[in-house]
């Protein structure tokens, strides 16, 4: 039973009991929660506690309602780690998953907005290599991934299959773009339309922007931008025991600003 005596708010106490469950595996995915009569009968509670606990947990990807039949635990959250392999698509297959993506967009282009120019330290002639993907997972679409390349940075990377493999192996080993650093920039972020098309999602649902700058030495090379259906990841970071001094730098997006068109 539910404690009626804490502070912790009721609803709260059940839906972390049920995100519990969902975690441990007795509630699995597919499998189909109590409706909210059936909480109310379980933990002797009122309907707007049962229907705010469900509620907190649709809003966190954990669930799915299906009209008219029922709640759902939805699929296992992917693992994603932010900081780390720069390739998405190696962090999925290592976790036993079907990655694989879709250009939809590669073009070099002169005119790009003036906060890419400042960060990658380049005047407004400058031509760059602009190249989308969406990224999917099982056919899932759950990532748009978006590279600013500064043509000087890579000559002959016009040449390259990007569809056929990954850019940072053929920036690396091909290009021999030796990048010595990155800088991450991580926020929350709701999807806008371009991206809810792609994402086959809706307008509005929160996601996740991680904006990582490339270095070269101390010269900056490459952006790389990526945003993350927020309800379909849980994010981690791998920091070695001497780096445990991690620091976070808190921005904010100014007015204007684009994710991904520039």
């Amino acid at each position: 039973m539910l404690d009626e005596n804490s502070i912790i708010p009721l609803y709260y106490q059940l839906k972390e009991r049920l995100k519990e469950q969902i975690r441990d595996g007795t509630l699995k995915e597919g499998d189909q929660l109590p409706t909210e009569r059936g909480l109310m009968e379980i933990y002797n509670i009122s309907r707007a506690t049962a229907r705010k606990a469900l509620g907190d947990l649709m809003n966190e990807g954990l669930i799915f309602r299906k009209q008219g039949v029922g709640t759902f635990v939805a699929k296992p959250k992917l693992s994603q780690d932010l900081i780390g392999e720069m390739s998405f698509v190696r962090q999925a297959i290592r976790q036993g998953l079907r990655p694989s993506s879709k250009i939809i967009h590669k073009a070099v282009e002169k005119h790009v907005s003036q906060s890419i120019l400042n960060t990658l330290q380049l005047n407004a002639s400058a031509e760059i290599l602009i190249y989308s993907v969406v990224v999917y997972v099982n056919k899932e679409p759950i990532a748009i991934e978006t590279v600013y390349l500064p043509l000087k940075v890579a000559p002959g990377i016009l040449e390259k299959e990007l569809d056929k493999t990954n850019i940072y192996d053929v920036l690396q080993n091909e290009c021999k773009l030796n990048l010595s650093h990155s800088i991450v920039e991580i926020e929350p972020t709701l999807i806008n339309d371009f991206e809810a098309e792609h994402l086959e999602t809706s307008i509005g649902k929160p996601a996740l922007s991680v904006n990582r700058v490339f270095y070269v030495e101390e010269s900056p090379a490459i952006i790389h931008k990526r945003i993350l259906r927020g309800e379909r990841f849980k994010y981690y970071f791998k920091l070695e025991q001497n780096n445990l001094d991690f620091q976070f730098k808190q921005t904010s997006r100014q007015h204007g600003d684009e994710p991904f068109v520039s």
